[in-house]
C-alpha cells in the first residue's frame, strides 16, 4: 500500500508539473507582439487590433505644409501641371509611416521652376512603386491604407483627401524633373480640381491662394494658363480637352478630337 500511494503522489506531481508547463507555454503570442512592438507604431495599431477581435484601425494624422500668400509666390516657387489621376498605391514607408504614390498623366505643363525639396533624388519613389512614365508624374502623400497581417490600418490626413481617380487638376508641386515626382509641398492649398468647362475649384477650404486665384482670374484656367506665360498647345478647345480627359478619354491634339474607350463604360462590350 505504501508503494501504491507513493507511485499516486509521483503521478499527481508529474501532473501538476506538465500543467504549470503548459501554463507557461501558452501566454498569448499578441502579448509577446505587443511588448516588442515600438509605442504608436503600425506594428501595435495591428497587435492591439487582433487582440480586440478587430480587423480594422483607423488613425488620423496632421501632415505640415508649407504657405503662399499669393499666386506670384506660388508661381515663382513651385511648378505647375494640368494632369489627370489615374491610379494611387500605398505602402509602408516605416514603423510609424503609410505614404501613398498617385499616378498622373501630365496634360499640360504651364511652368517649371527649379525644386528646393527635390533635391539629391530625395524625392525618388521607393522600391515597389514603378517610376513615371515619359507622360506621367508620381505625387507621393503621407497617409493612406494598408493590410498588415489581416488589418487594415487607416492614416489619414485631416485636410488632405485623396485625389479621385479620372479627375483633372491644376497642381503647385516642388517638381523634381529627373525623377518625374511633383512633391505636394503646398498640400491641398496647392490643388484645384478642373471642371469640363475649363474653371478650377480648389480642394482647400481656405487659402491665400485660393482667394487670389478667384479674384485675379475668376478661376478661369485659361486666363491662369496666359498669366504663367503659356497657351493652348495647338487651335483646339481647352473646355472640350478638359471635358475629354474628365470622361477618362485620350485627346488628340493633332485632330482635336476624343477617344473613349467604351470599354471603360460598358465593359460588357468587351467580355
Amino acid at each position: 500500500m505504501k508503494s501504491a500511494k507513493t507511485l499516486l503522489i509521483a503521478i499527481s506531481l508529474l501532473g501538476l508539473s506538465i500543467a504549470v508547463l503548459v501554463f507557461a507555454k501558452a501566454a498569448p503570442r499578441q502579448d509577446v507582439e505587443l511588448q516588442n512592438a515600438e509605442p504608436g507604431s503600425i506594428d501595435e495599431m495591428v497587435v492591439q487590433a487582433l487582440a480586440n477581435g478587430e480587423n480594422r484601425v483607423t488613425n488620423a494624422i496632421d501632415i505640415e505644409h508649407e504657405d503662399v500668400t499669393s499666386f506670384d509666390e506660388a508661381k515663382t516657387s513651385y511648378s505647375v501641371f494640368v494632369a489627370r489621376a489615374d491610379s494611387k498605391q500605398s505602402l509602408i514607408a516605416g514603423p510609424f509611416e503609410i505614404s501613398t504614390w498617385f499616378r498622373f498623366t501630365v496634360t499640360e505643363t504651364l511652368s517649371v521652376v527649379s525644386p528646393h525639396l527635390c533635391l539629391n533624388n530625395s524625392c525618388a519613389p521607393p522600391s515597389g512603386v514603378a517610376a513615371a512614365g515619359s507622360t506621367e508624374m508620381l505625387v507621393p502623400r503621407a497617409g493612406g491604407t494598408v493590410l498588415k497581417d489581416g488589418v487594415t490600418v487607416d492614416l489619414l490626413p485631416y485636410e488632405f483627401h485623396d485625389f479621385t481617380v479620372g479627375q483633372s487638376y491644376l497642381l503647385f508641386v516642388d517638381y523634381d524633373s529627373a525623377a518625374r515626382v511633383g512633391a505636394p509641398a503646398l498640400g491641398p492649398i496647392g490643388v484645384f480640381s478642373i471642371d469640363a468647362n475649363g474653371y478650377v475649384t480648389a480642394i482647400s477650404a481656405s487659402s491665400d491662394l485660393k482667394n487670389d486665384i478667384a479674384s485675379r482670374f475668376g478661376n478661369s484656367l485659361s486666363q491662369i494658363r496666359t498669366a504663367l506665360g503659356s497657351s493652348t498647345p495647338t487651335g483646339c478647345s481647352s473646355s472640350a480637352r478638359q471635358f475629354c480627359y474628365s470622361r477618362g478619354g485620350e485627346w488628340d491634339e493633332e485632330t482635336c478630337s476624343c477617344y473613349i474607350d467604351p470599354c471603360l463604360r460598358k465593359p460588357w462590350l468587351c467580355e
